[in-house]
């Protein structure tokens, strides 16, 4: 199954911590080094904990210095829906690694697993961003491009929200994990385009609604008068005279014939 990924954000940095702990350089570029998903993938967890599943993988790692000479953690995440519904909500929008010292009697620090937070430790992680059309009255999210400086871009054509959700083409922010089954990736879009339709369905009676709406609201206020309410308990009364009226109106003469011996031998000239 196709997974969406992000570009390099940065999940910690060398140095002191607020908690007062150390990020070591070692463990940033052994981290970095060493990192590869098909080895051990680390799964990112919500605050640490492994009670509530999880909300994607790291997708793939790197270290480098930045201008002020300390060292940083890149990473590249596949979030899932977990991720991206509690990160519209604003919730767990920063980094906690998961450092594992001499992993595996290598003498090396692994990534072990990753944690999305509210409360980071480590200063200088990226602030996870899913970017939303602001005028849509439905929700929905965005394709963002998320740079290691913290900047974010979207498509210049944005798409519909389940085309943005799930990736479909053009596909120019997020990548696909190597590997997928091709076969996966027509579902995949072969789902994204029916639910395209579904919603253009949905958006059509959504306007009938409204369009209706004002409608009733005429109507409500008509009724809702003492006129309309006069006009309804003398219904009853303005019928029964109306149903007189209408048989003295339509009521047919009796024919009346003249005498058969009127005008006889009368003849045609």
């Amino acid at each position: 199954m196709s997974h969406l990924k992000t570009d390099w954000l940065c999940i910690a940095t060398e140095g002191d911590t607020v908690d007062e702990r150390q990020i070591y350089r070692e463990w940033i570029i052994d981290m970095g080094e060493t990192y590869n998903a098909e080895h051990y993938g680390a799964m990112i967890w919500p605050e640490h904990s492994r009670d509530w599943g999880n909300c994607g993988e790291v997708a793939a790692a790197m270290w480098q210095d930045g201008e002020d000479g300390l060292a940083r953690l890149y990473a590249k995440l596949t979030p899932n829906l977990n991720l991206i519904h509690a990160n519209r909500e604003g919730q767990m929008v920063y980094f906690s690694i998961e450092p594992e010292e001499n992993w595996r009697g290598s003498g090396r620090t692994y990534l072990k697993g990753l944690a999305v937070t509210d409360r980071p430790a480590s200063v200088g992680t990226t602030r996870l961003r899913f970017s939303e059309k602001r005028k849509l009255t439905k929700q929905g999210y965005y394709a963002c491009a998320m740079s290691s400086d913290g900047k974010i871009t979207q498509e210049t054509k944005m798409k519909t929200p389940w085309q943005k959700l799930f990736n479909i083409e053009p596909k120019k922010k997020f990548e696909e994990v190597p590997g997928d089954d091709p076969t996966s990736d027509d579902k995949l879009q072969a789902l994204a385009e029916a639910l395209n339709g579904i919603e253009e369905r949905l958006s059509k009676v959504e306007e009938q609604i409204a369009a209706a709406q004002g409608d009733i609201e005429t109507i409500a206020e008509v009724v809702d008068t003492e006129e309309f309410a006069s006009l309804r308990d003398s219904l009853p009364t303005i019928l029964a005279n109306f149903s007189k009226l209408d048989k003295k109106v339509t009521t047919m003469p009796q024919r009346q014939f003249g005498d058969k011996n009127k005008g006889k031998g009368f003849k045609f000239l």
